[in-house]
């Protein structure tokens, strides 16, 4: 062979792969914008739309009116606001929004529409979007409910479902109360003498330490707080730094994630998690049957999914199937991810609302004290004793509500096959079809949440609206409030949310007062302060790529009430 050809012959070959990578490229471009000049030439609502860059424009718009960490689920809400600027000539926002990002994104359908949203999450449950999927994948492997699709995610939601019950919520409060009570004892360490404020702090790492080592409690019986170990700490360590390797992995893409150094630590973080839980599945595989019949006691997620898994067993094998353990790890994982950050950010949100809201603050003190008794240090004992009356708190229940109706943390994409339309109602039995091939929908919960179509006064903090009976002016329409999503995929821990979100209320607000402190913590930061950057004149405000942080933390000093 003449080897004085080969440069030439590498040459062409390089120039036929960008050739072919080109014409990929363009007829992806060409099929994805086609398929927004499609619906508008159907007399759909389309925001303006160009051919070369499709809607990427109105997502800069939001970066550019924003600070540069705001997280991506204020998004819905802006859009909301500036409707009339993208939709010139409509009286309201249209229910279902397009939004064409390719290359940089998928094509999404964002729902503003309670009824349309029920018909891909309820009517019809249609597979999760597989951005979502793939950024809990480093964590999970794909294991876990939130990937699994089919007979797979059902029997294996069907396994957990019990743990997360309220009646099992019910038997672990007295561990609930422990921890929480932890929480307290921290705050009060924090608090300074004599009903001074105490040091500037950031709240989100307090609350994120309790909501850990509840949701460590509710799925494997372990405490780091009440029992520190070596091994619960490193557990802790490995998951927040695979949640911030999760995050890099979202936010530089697919190179960053194929980085030998990236995979090797997801790797060792992964490997130290499974060393912490296997030993929970095999002390109680080993125990389960001896415990079977065992009636009115507690039991952590993995006691009951091992029990449903043995009532299907007909072998009553003892041996750990490496199957079902990668199953149960994978679940566990994901669990105590989900369980520590949003409660523990919905906590930081609570305490804000209260706190610009004192009529508010006044009604659930004096609930608490009705309900409970006068005096705030025996709350904790109280309902020890008396477990039921957690249940018997609706403006604590109501304030949590309207707390995550104003933020939402999370709301659910899915991913729509071919053919698959929207129907929404126009006038007597006409529709208005909304195609849905090809597009993600996604569930604009914050926008949904505070369209003045479902909720009078919407943008104000209002717990009594929980308390309305139906047919009166303030009544919310239940299938607008979607913070745990709806459907056979909704979150299964909202019960374990609510629950301990009461218990926060019930065992900080008489106690001690919690309040913002910007100037201290620009104080303490200097110059790496930010105290240009606020959205609605707020300086606390939803940050992070992935899952929804307060802005810094949120700074706070706290004061023993007297």
């Amino acid at each position: 062979m003449d080897f004085s050809i080969t440069p030439i012959l590498l040459s062409w070959g390089l120039v036929g792969a960008l050739i072919t990578v080109t014409i990929r490229f363009v007829h992806q471009g060409y099929v994805h914008r086609s398929r927004i000049r499609s619906l508008r030439s159907q007399g759909i609502p389309i925001a303006p739309h160009s051919l070369i860059i499709g809607h990427i424009s109105i997502f800069a718009d939001f970066r550019r009116s924003h600070p540069p960490d705001i997280n991506i689920n204020v998004f819905h809400i802006w859009l909301a606001r500036s409707y009339q600027k993208y939709f010139p000539g409509l009286e309201r926002l249209p229910p279902v929004v397009y939004l064409d990002l390719w290359p940089v994104g998928p094509q999404f359908a964002l729902v503003y529409d309670a009824a349309a949203v029920s018909q891909f999450t309820q009517t019809k449950s249609l597979p999760k979007l597989h951005l979502l999927t793939q950024y809990i994948k480093p964590l999970t492997s794909g294991l876990d409910i939130v990937s699994t699709e089919g007979a797979l995610w059902k029997t294996w939601r069907s396994r957990f479902n019990p743990g997360f019950g309220s009646r099992n919520i019910s038997a672990l409060l007295p561990e609930l109360i422990e921890d929480v009570s932890v929480f307290t004892s921290q705050l009060r360490d924090l608090s300074g003498n004599g009903g001074e404020w105490g040091p500037v702090f950031q709240l989100r790492e307090k609350s994120a330490d309790l909501t850990f080592d509840v949701i460590c409690q509710v799925t494997l019986g372990m405490s780091s707080s009440k029992e520190p170990s070596q091994a619960n700490s490193s557990f802790k360590s490995a998951l927040r730094d695979q949640v911030r390797l999760m995050n890099l992995s979202s936010n530089g893409g697919l190179l960053r994630s194929k980085l030998l150094w990236h995979r090797a630590k997801i790797s060792k973080n992964n490997r130290i998690m499974r060393n912490v839980i296997m030993p929970f599945i095999e002390s109680k595989l080993y125990t389960s049957q001896s415990e079977k019949g065992t009636k009115g006691t507690a039991k952590t997620a993995i006691d009951l999914a091992i029990q449903h898994a043995h009532s299907e067993d007909t072998q009553r094998s003892t041996k750990l199937d490496p199957d079902f353990a990668d199953m149960v790890i994978s679940n566990i994982k994901a669990f105590i991810f989900a369980g520590e950050d949003t409660t523990a950010t919905t906590i930081c949100f609570l305490f804000k609302r209260l706190q610009d809201n004192p009529n508010s603050l006044s009604k659930l003190r004096d609930e608490h004290d009705r309900v409970l008794g006068p005096a705030p240090e025996h709350a904790a004992a109280v309902l020890s004793a008396n477990p039921h009356l957690l249940h018997n708190l609706p403006y604590t229940l109501a304030v949590i509500k309207e707390t995550l109706r104003l933020h939402p943390l999370a709301s659910t994409a899915r991913q729509a096959p071919p053919g698959f339309v929207l129907n929404m109602p126009r006038s007597g039995t006409a529709t208005t079809q909304f195609p849905l091939g090809g597009f993600a929908p996604w569930v604009a919960a914050a926008g949904l949440q505070q369209s003045t179509e479902y909720w009078p006064r919407a943008t104000e903090f209002l717990p009594e609206r929980w308390m309305e009976a139906e047919g009166e002016p303030l009544y919310p329409r239940k299938d607008a409030w979607v913070p745990f999503s709806i459907g056979p995929r909704n979150c299964i821990g909202m019960e374990l949310a609510l629950a301990q979100l009461k218990l926060v209320c019930v065992l900080v607000v008489r106690s001690f007062e919690v309040e913002e402190a910007w100037d201290e913590w620009d104080e303490k930061l200097g110059e790496k302060a930010t105290p240009a950057q606020k959205v609605d004149g707020q300086r606390l405000y939803e940050v992070s790529t992935g899952p929804v942080q307060p802005k810094d933390g949120m700074p706070v000093h706290v004061r023993l009430r007297v």
